[in-house]
């Protein structure tokens, strides 16, 4: 019996996405067993549901040795999805661009029991990032396409209001923010742990619709089956045509690229904070 260790590296997104490796792994070979090594403790509990995966260490506590074959997660490269690339680093042939965020039954139960009422009203329930603000930017396509950086800031030189967005959507929504805060690191200690992230897996899962940016949360959403829309001003200004770190004409990132259009949208980059409220509530969120 062949042991495996998947070593994941990156943020917490990437360690969602290199779980699509066990499964794969397992269709290959059914006698092998697929053991996963994360950086940070969130993912634990979603990882140790997954039907694929046997066993799941933090970095600390694991021994290479052990194993007969280790394979370590690269760097996403935006130029093709996340799952795709780290299946073909395990040398999968049959890549795909899927993958399944396994959640907490009872936790399931809570969430679900949670927005019972506002459901039984007729009321859409949306779970929105909460450090949407730190992951977006607000610029024309003239000042994208001029290309000056104001630090921190972007090309706009300024940040999305996200409190009006979120206060003009909850005349018509119930809304419950998720996630870290702005300013806070996913690698500090003791802000989030695996419970608090499991179960905010199953009130995500339990929403009508996640909405912010692209990231782990974002792509915890569309791991659960929620439909997702998203501002992609974030992206556009790191990675597009004119990003700051790589230009790429359409980087692949985000749940559209990974499940397809039907349930998720990425918002043009240019739009003002007035019309991502229309774009959203056009989308089919408002009843």
């Amino acid at each position: 019996m062949q042991k495996i260790l998947i070593k994941c590296t990156g943020f917490i997104g990437d360690i969602l996405f290199a779980s699509s490796i066990a499964k794969k792994l397992k269709e290959q070979n059914k006698e092998c067993t697929v053991d996963y090594s994360i950086p940070v403790p969130q993912p634990l509990e979603l990882l140790y549901n997954n039907p694929y995966i046997d066993n799941v260490f933090l970095d600390s506590n694991i021994n290479e040795s052990d194993y007969e074959r280790v394979i370590v997660t690269p760097l996403v490269d935006q130029s093709t999805t996340p799952p795709r690339q780290f299946q073909q680093a395990a040398g999968i042939e049959d890549v795909d661009d899927m993958f399944e965020v396994y959640t907490n039954p009872a936790y399931d139960y809570l969430a679900e029991q949670t927005f019972r009422d506002t459901k039984s009203k007729g009321i859409k329930v949306v779970t929105w990032l909460s450090n949407w603000e730190e992951r977006s930017f607000l610029f024309t396509e003239q000042q994208y396409k001029a290309g000056v950086d104001v630090p921190n800031l972007g090309y706009g030189g300024s940040h999305r209001d996200i409190n009006y967005i979120v206060s003009n959507l909850n005349n018509n929504y119930a809304m419950l923010e998720v996630g870290f805060s702005n300013g806070v690191n996913q690698f500090s200690t003791g802000l989030n742990t695996a419970a608090t992230y499991s179960f905010t897996a199953s009130l995500i899962k339990a929403s009508d619709y996640f909405i912010g940016a692209e990231g782990g949360l974002a792509n915890l959403a569309a791991g659960v089956g929620t439909n997702t829309i998203l501002t992609s001003d974030f992206v556009h200004q790191l990675y597009g045509w004119n990003g700051v770190i790589r230009k790429i004409n359409e980087p692949k990132l985000g749940p559209k690229f990974y499940f397809g259009e039907g349930k998720h949208a990425n918002l043009n980059p240019y739009l003002s904070d007035k019309e991502v409220v229309a774009k959203i509530q056009m989308l089919g969120i408002v009843k």
